[in-house]
């Protein structure tokens, strides 16, 4: 007898515990739902931020030449000046946009454009970027176009032109051939043009953490005869128009300068004291809510990957050994086959070699995988799914970084480089998806895998530096493509377990990245 009201009390407990697991359960899912309605609201809340950052303001694109231009003004108000931004070497002008607004609020009307190679730029650029009489003296020419036919259409009594990093020789240059600027300012600099009385009044802005270039622009003010400079300190006269300055921004690095309040407020205090004038300063946090903005979609799609249905398969333990040999192979052999020869996709040499390099790669890869996941391969494929990330990745986060921190939407001469990305993307990334899903330790495995790509592009670069140096930035870009796009993917992947769908959304992005944010190079 009390046996059986054991056994009866066991079964009396059975549903509830059930229930208190589907309560548990159905708690998390409340949660979930809340975060992700709490990170929509935040989206939407910095979406309208930045909108609302250049509501009084009117952008125009245009072109001068085949350069692409953005003007960025007040509309209805008479600008009280030309400010020139330029941008520095793998940028574009979506890098300028913060400052551009700034400048616009205090009344400027504010120039941007692209250089030979670099963001919606139709042409490539040729040359050693090193060297004054490469890559420089044609950015120069460029820069000399833009300044000409603006100063020329508008007459303006005040007018200032700013460069960032590469661009910051750049602009010392142009500026020290055009005297009717009044000013020229340097951003994370470096340069040798500079003298004691060309171009007029200098400012030299570096971020804090860049401390290289903070004792290179102190050096520069030592070799025009400055003794013992400090930052912070005006020398020269203004009735000469000879001031030179070199201060820093607060807790900015060398991209972080760009975005900075500090940044803003400096360079409009710089022309207040030029002109002798106090013009009201709005400064924007266009950085910040960029980054809040990309974010919440980030991990808002991290969220939502709890709300899909989980499809599960065996993880497959395959040998190390052969993994590890045949990677070391793709390493090793791609560079020195492409040092002697390489196919012709496009005219470009750093992205042609790049296609090369991954079709290489992703042939010898072939073989260290089972062909019985080859056929398996077509089952794992769901439109829905692919058509969501392209999305997700090539419209969504490719329309704020375009917009706000650097070109990557496909136009005019980059399309068929995309196309031609395609066919060296697309396998390599299945061939990585299927070490992430069908390995034991897939994560482990991919990132291995990762590095070993990374070595093999080094190999290349060190054999070629002249040709190949821009594939360099290719490193840095899929480190950010796999650190973001890649994360997002391999979420999805291991709840939905989809690696075609996954590997073929992944080429495309890897395409759309290096194809719209690697600068156009010919010999």
């Amino acid at each position: 007898m009390v046996g059986n009201a054991v056994l009866l009390d066991t079964r009396l407990r059975i549903p509830a515990r059930k229930d208190k697991l589907y309560l548990l359960k159905s708690s998390k899912n409340s949660i979930y739902k809340v975060f992700c309605l709490l990170l929509i609201l935040i989206a939407l809340f910095a979406f309208w931020k930045l909108d609302f950052a250049e509501r009084n303001l009117k952008s125009v694109r245009e072109f001068v030449n085949k350069t692409p231009v953005t003007l960025t003004f007040k509309d209805n108000i008479k600008t009280k000046g030309i400010v020139f931004l330029a941008h520095g070497f793998a940028g574009s002008t979506s890098f300028m946009r913060p400052i551009a607004v700034a400048l616009a609020e205090a009344g400027y009307l504010t120039v941007r454009f692209d250089f030979l190679g670099h963001g919606r730029h139709p042409l490539p650029y040729s040359g050693d970027i090193t060297t004054i009489e490469g890559a420089t003296q044609k950015f120069v020419n460029q820069t000399n176009e833009i300044i000409s036919h603006y100063l020329l259409k508008y007459s303006p009594s005040f007018s200032m032109i700013i460069g960032h990093s590469m661009a910051s020789d750049i602009i010392i240059r142009s500026a020290s051939l055009h005297p009717s600027l009044n000013s020229a300012v340097a951003i994370s600099a470096y340069t040798d043009a500079l003298t004691a009385k060309e171009p007029k009044n200098v400012l030299i802005l570096n971020g804090q953490w860049e401390p290289q270039l903070r004792s290179k622009s102190l050096e520069i003010l030592q070799n025009i005869g400055v003794d013992n400079p400090k930052e912070g300190r005006l020398y020269g006269a203004l009735n000469d128009n000879a001031i030179r300055k070199v201060d820093f921004i607060e807790n900015a690095d060398h991209v972080g300068v760009l975005y900075s309040v500090r940044t803003q407020r400096e360079l409009v205090d710089w022309i207040n004291f030029l002109e002798k004038d106090k013009q009201i300063f709005i400064g924007n946090n266009i950085g910040i809510w960029t980054g809040i903005l990309f974010f919440c979609i980030f991990f808002l799609t991290i969220l939502l990957t709890k709300f899909l249905p989980k499809k599960t398969s065996g993880r497959y333990q395959f040998g190390y050994m052969r993994f590890f040999s045949i990677n070391i192979i793709a390493c090793a052999l791609p560079p020195l086959i492409l040092y002697n020869f390489t196919f012709k996709f496009v005219n470009f040499p750093a992205h042609n070699h790049l296609i090369n390099q991954m079709i290489l790669i992703s042939i010898i890869l072939f073989f260290s995988l089972p062909p019985t996941q080859f056929k398996e391969l077509s089952k794992s494929f769901n439109f829905p799914l692919f058509a969501f990330l392209f999305i997700l990745f090539c419209i969504v986060f490719g329309s704020i970084l375009d917009n706000y921190v650097s070109s990557f939407l496909l136009s005019g001469t980059r399309v068929p480089v995309f196309f031609s990305c395609l066919i060296g993307s697309i396998p390599l990334m299945v061939l990585m998806q299927m070490y992430y899903d069908n390995y034991a330790n897939g994560w482990i495995v991919g990132n291995i895998f990762k590095l070993f790509l990374i070595i093999s592009i080094s190999a290349s670069i060190f054999l070629d530096i002249t040709q190949l140096f821009i594939m360099g930035y290719a490193i840095i870009l899929f480190l950010a493509f796999a650190l973001i796009f890649g994360f997002l993917a391999n979420m999805i992947s291991r709840k939905y377990n989809n690696t075609l769908s996954v590997g073929l959304a992944n080429g495309i992005a890897l395409a759309w990245t290096f194809s719209t944010a690697l600068p156009m190079y010919v010999n």
